[in-house]
């Protein structure tokens, strides 16, 4: 029987500049296309693999990366003869002049040519054709634009797969990302629908196991391999499987802190000489220094990245603490919660609403 694998968010491709040195991202764009080779070689001989956005990092990767992932592709296509796959476009795989051709759209073109009918690339909302009554609705221009595919979403739909927040109305002003309110989600899953999100990096479920939020496959920062929320399983990372009549569905482990390559670890930055100079994971350095310590913090940070293998290294060391900081910190990260926008939003009528959400597009 024919199963159909979604996997989000691989960020291939993927830039950062925070926490590591030029060979260490380079180190981590390889990793994340070794990973995504991996998920493609879990598929099944029949079966279909959909790619529920945010395939590559931003929409012009460097060529480079570009033929590493139209390769991954183009292997598992041929390696298994009736494999199909799917690439629905997420935010990050698309520019937001919409007259530029992003590498997503060029190589899911290019594949579309190369296997007619066992590719696809997903632009705008349309049904699964390799399983009756899923439904995918890609990334779209701007909110408007996505509470209209909702409301044209099929009454026979069971399965909706989407790639955008959840229960986060000021997501559209940070990047153009798109949200899905609780009233929205409720008024589909009431109806018996099933949601399937990508776009956000935690994976977690919710409304009696009928929104799953995927979460990514494999991290590609720090963050990634934090648990926010309430997690699937804390460290752990999953791949949604779900069988051809839509009615069963499974959670398959992807990642795991614990993995030799990929993992994670938290050391004290007094312990840093714990991790072995070869070790390619991804670290947080954490602890508690006094103020005369901040220099020596970062001279220790520095030196393990210059010896180490990690992917990604990131200071979350607290220098200064004294007691009672900690209470400082949480009512700090409280005032950073409050969105000033929201306020405003609040104090304002409806056409005076639109203006300022028409500023903010400016």
């Amino acid at each position: 029987m024919s199963r159909l694998w979604i996997f989000n968010d691989l960020h291939l491709g993927v830039q950062r500049t925070g926490g590591t040195t030029p060979t260490s991202a380079d180190a981590l764009r390889s990793f994340s296309h070794r990973k995504h080779a991996n998920l493609l070689d879990l598929a099944g001989e029949h079966d279909t693999v959909l790619i529920n956005g945010d395939l590559t990092d931003q929409f012009n990767i460097d060529l480079g990366q570009a033929i590493e992932v139209y390769a991954a592709a183009a292997e598992c296509l041929n390696a298994k003869p009736n494999v199909k796959l799917v690439w629905s476009v997420g935010n990050h795989d698309l520019s937001k002049d919409s007259s530029k051709l992003g590498t997503v759209a060029f190589i899911g073109r290019l594949l579309e040519g190369s296997f007619p009918g066992r590719f696809k690339l997903i632009t705008q909302a349309q049904a699964l054709e390799s399983h009756p009554g899923a439904w995918v609705i890609p990334h779209v221009a701007n909110q408007d634009l996505f509470d209209l595919e909702l409301s044209r979403i099929p009454d026979d739909a069971k399965v909706i797969f989407l790639h955008c927040n959840y229960d986060n109305p000021f997501a559209g002003q940070a990047d153009h990302s798109l949200n899905l309110t609780r009233d929205q989600a409720r008024a589909l899953t009431t109806t018996g629908k099933i949601l399937v999100l990508g776009h956000e990096h935690q994976g977690r479920t919710m409304m009696g196991d009928k929104l799953i939020i995927t979460g990514n496959q494999f991290p590609t920062s720090v963050s990634d391999c934090l648990r926010h929320g309430d997690g699937q399983t804390d460290g752990m990372k999953y791949a949604l499987v779900i069988e051809k009549d839509l009615s069963d569905m499974e959670l398959v482990p992807t990642w795991s802190v614990k993995d030799q390559d990929g993992g994670y670890r938290e050391v004290d930055w007094r312990d840093l000489a714990s991790i072995p100079d070869t070790a390619q994971i991804f670290v947080r350095v954490a602890g508690k220094a006094d103020a005369s310590e901040a220099a020596e913090v970062i001279k220790e940070i520095s030196k393990l990245r210059q010896r180490s293998d990690a992917y990604v290294i990131t200071n979350a060391v607290k220098v200064g603490v004294v007691d009672g900081d900690d209470e400082i910190e949480a009512s700090i990260e409280e005032i950073k919660a409050v969105s000033v926008l929201g306020i405003l939003l609040e104090m304002l009528d409806e056409p005076q609403q639109a203006v300022v959400r028409e500023l903010m597009k400016d």
